[in-house]
């Protein structure tokens, strides 16, 4: 007997001429649910050679959150069609939460999604060895271990008769880059971040953040190389869920192993880009963030 999705991929085709692909399955893995992600295809008049890819990974302190949301953003998806009318591939994935797969399950899906979209590249018109990935918050950690060199054997190889996978640059908002030093940092700041077995870091861990046991790979901050990709760090300096430290902490690294890389700190805003006192701030500083990430890509995916 073979069994049937009985929610198959959806299609919405955008007055800007993007097609959107929803709910496309990229990884089956036994003992889990489906794990799906959102494809955006630019209008065909802007596809007269591959596409470069950009990917988008959600936050949600990886226990919540989807493909379809972003911060403050109310229409993200058609924000993400407006960027793939620009010329990009857009892939926005969803990938296991905390609750359902400890780290690096989520490491895992992200790269099963890319060398899933390596498969199907040919047929769709995208160019993956032209990759980009963009993060905020919980997806800012998985996004800047992708651009960190791949040291676990999964290599970004195509599936077979597709093509590679090459990431040429990455965007991090308000992320977290090291566990190990999170709790230094919240206090050194004067941050009360939950320090038990019910705290996001410690159910994506399994452990406490402070802990030893932390596993090293988790904290991409500690793995960058001079492979690493170029990377565009946004935070906020308000922020009371994610020490901003953290992002000054990668850009240390990556300038140590003399890798390009923009750190920008937004002096009234929060986690989000968000200003409590001031909504204008909140919207004027989102803008700003996803204007100069557009631009980083746009230098290097279409020069």
């Amino acid at each position: 007997m073979v069994y049937k999705d009985a929610m198959p991929p959806w299609i919405v085709e955008f007055d800007n001429g993007v097609t959107l692909n929803g709910a496309m399955p990229y990884a089956r893995i036994e003992g889990y649910r489906p794990v799906t992600l959102d494809l955006y295809l630019p209008p065909s008049p802007r596809r007269s050679s591959p596409s470069p890819l950009l990917i988008y990974i959600h936050g949600g302190g990886w226990r919540r959150g989807d493909s379809h949301r972003s911060g403050v953003f109310s229409d993200f998806p058609r924000l993400l069609a407006e960027i793939a009318a620009r010329g990009y591939a857009v892939a926005s994935i969803n990938y296991r939460l905390s609750a359902e797969v400890r780290w690096p399950g989520q490491l895992e899906d992200a790269k099963a999604a890319l060398n899933y979209l390596a498969g199907i590249a040919e047929d769709l018109q995208i160019d993956t060895t032209n990759t980009y990935v963009w993060g905020v918050s919980a997806g800012a950690q998985i996004a800047a271990s992708l651009g960190n060199p791949w040291t676990d054997g999964n290599s970004p190889a195509a599936e077979p008769g597709g093509r590679a996978v090459t990431i040429q640059a990455v965007a991090v908002w308000y992320g977290v880059f090291c566990f190990q030093t999170l709790p230094y940092q919240a206090q050194l700041l004067g941050l009360s971040l939950p320090q038990h077995e019910l705290a996001p870091e410690s159910q994506l861990l399994r452990y406490l953040p402070d802990s030893s046991d932390v596993p090293k790979g988790a904290s991409p901050a500690l793995e960058v190389s001079n492979e690493t990709a170029p990377t565009l760090i946004l935070v906020g300096r308000k922020d009371e869920k994610v020490p901003y430290l953290q992002s000054i902490q990668l850009a240390h690294a990556l300038a140590a192993a003399n890798v390009p890389h923009q750190l920008t700190v937004y002096p009234d805003v929060g986690h989000s880009f968000i200003c409590e006192q001031d909504s204008t701030i909140t919207h004027k500083t989102n803008l700003e963030a996803l204007n100069t990430t557009i631009q980083f890509f746009d230098a290097r995916a279409f020069d």
